[in-house]
């Protein structure tokens, strides 16, 4: 019996998305906790260190299965197993030593509950890695939306430092509609603008006279 086959990379990486489901998780809570553009560099180090941890995980999982496998191959009566195997297949057998050995340890034998096992663990497997993923998709969608959200706020800053530096800001009436009026009013004054009656109390807080008669004090939007 020839004994220097390689284990195959089929069963080897599906054994190791074990070892990838816990990096898909913890992804995405890196993209999750990286949302705001302020810690893009810290992102950038935490996803490469992500990335390497899932790397040697794998790796790991690999040569755990790699031992496994070279150990069992050197057992005579799962080679003799293989002999029948390659026999009964009419010397063209679908699969190699070395995965006959992988399902041979991973289903008991090609039992029956040792297949329906498989099958289990495989569904559970790529319903868990299809999990991950959306998780992944959904931080990164997540951290997507944060960061227009800075840059929309950045801009509304910038447009507002501008027309502080004309003179004015932004006062948000209550119903939330915002308005830009002078922030140079002087305390107990009362102006005309733009065909509304605004008052400045002794404090410096704005208020406009409704039509009802009534004064309502303006909220600073700066």
């Amino acid at each position: 019996m020839h004994r220097t086959l390689r284990t195959p990379s089929r069963p080897t990486a599906g054994f190791a998305r074990f070892a990838r489901l816990a990096s898909l998780a913890a992804l995405a809570g890196l993209l999750a906790l990286a949302a705001l553009p302020a810690a893009a560099q810290d992102y950038d180090l935490l996803i490469r260190q992500a990335l390497a941890r899932q790397n040697a995980a794998v790796n790991q999982a690999q040569n755990q299965v790699q031992r496994i496998v070279m150990q069992r191959m050197q057992d005579p009566a799962l080679q003799a197993a293989y002999q029948r195997y390659v026999q009964q297949s009419g010397g063209r057998p679908a699969m190699d030593f070395p995965t006959y050995t992988y399902y041979h340890v991973y289903t008991n034998g090609f039992s029956s509950q040792g297949m329906a096992h498989m099958r289990a663990n495989e569904g559970a497997i790529q319903q868990r890695e299809a999990a991950a993923w959306q998780g992944v998709r959904q931080a990164e969608a997540q951290r997507a939306l944060a960061q227009q959200q800075h840059r929309d706020g950045y801009h509304v800053q910038q447009q507002e430092a501008g027309r502080r530096l004309m003179g004015q800001s932004t006062y948000v009436l209550p119903n939330g509609q915002g308005l830009q009026l002078p922030h140079t009013w002087q305390p107990n004054s009362t102006h005309q603008h733009q065909g509304q009656t605004y008052h400045v109390d002794a404090g410096g807080r704005y208020h406009v006279l409704a039509s009802n008669g009534g004064w309502y004090p303006l909220a600073s939007g700066r």
